[in-house]
């Protein structure tokens, strides 16, 4: 059987591709992608394989209803903005969990011996939701950082994870200089404002790190939530305190995300960041 499995481009979205491509049968070709290439690359792609797994991104509605006419679907998610999804007989929805746990869980109830990736699925869970209870979930997201996608997913197709290797320590701790000393830089030139909700926001232009800075700035109680700009790839991140709610932020500008971690890109954008706010709705 031939399958294309579509899942997002971080690191939740690639443990759902470590997971897909250990355990399920079949030939198997994962695109990692970001929220606007979804619907394009399915309308492309689709009628050159027998089933279609999509994880942790959601296409639109109409998109899903074309496949399940005629493909074999399976659609794991957890964020709010495809909660329609479960309409679908094999949509499988949870937004208390991580893609990646609900892949895992998905698994061990289909029957698969997968039990040796829980600690996987567990640690990226603990930072995908942003729980941070774990003291090695940020460092695999350092881990993903510094060896992307593709190596990422070697790594752990080929070894279950239960520690880092010592040289993976020893990576992480350099990349973890790396980034205390870029978040040390691009807090000399942060601004901090007021919203047009009278909430305080920071924004700052960060092309690394977002998650980091985000989480950094929210720890020192800065503002209420952070506007992360990354110019290169025009790409707008978010992250809020736990009872401030950003993910509506995202979602009306074509993005997606949870309450306290969100993103969405732009388009034609120059970055004069008064109308870039503006644009967006903020102010």
């Amino acid at each position: 059987m031939q399958t294309l499995h579509i899942s997002h481009n971080d690191l939740d979205g690639l443990g759902c591709g470590v997971l897909i491509k250990k355990f399920m049968s079949g030939n198997i070709k994962t695109a990692y992608l970001g929220y606007d290439d979804i619907d394009r690359y399915i309308e492309d792609n689709y009628q050159y394989y027998d089933r279609i797994i999509i994880t942790d991104v959601s296409p639109q509605y109409g998109t899903v209803e074309m496949l399940a006419g005629e493909k074999d679907v399976l659609i794991i998610d957890h964020h709010a903005s495809s909660e329609a999804l479960k309409d679908f007989h094999f949509t499988y929805h949870n937004i208390t969990k991580c893609a990646t746990l609900l892949t895992y869980e998905y698994l061990l109830k289909e029957g698969y011996k997968a039990e040796e990736y829980e600690e996987f699925a567990r640690c990226v869970n603990d930072v995908d939701m942003w729980f941070l209870k774990r003291e090695d979930s940020l460092k695999m997201s350092v881990l993903f950082n510094l060896m992307g996608i593709t190596r990422m997913e070697e790594r752990f197709l080929s070894t279950p994870y239960k520690c880092f290797t010592n040289t993976e320590k020893l990576l992480i701790k350099l990349e973890e200089e790396r980034r205390d000393n870029y978040i040390k830089k691009a807090m000399r030139n942060i601004e901090t404002l007021k919203d047009k909700d009278g909430l305080t926001f920071t924004v700052v232009f960060a092309e690394s790190y977002a998650s980091e800075l985000g989480n950094y700035i929210i720890s020192e109680d800065i503002s209420d939530y952070v506007i992360l700009i990354n110019a290169q790839s025009k790409k707008i991140s978010l992250r809020s305190r736990k009872d401030v709610d950003i993910r509506h932020i995202a979602e009306r500008n074509g993005g997606g995300g949870h309450k306290n971690a969100a993103a969405f890109s732009i388009k034609n954008e120059t970055f004069d960041l008064d109308n870039l706010l503006k644009n967006t709705g903020v102010i």
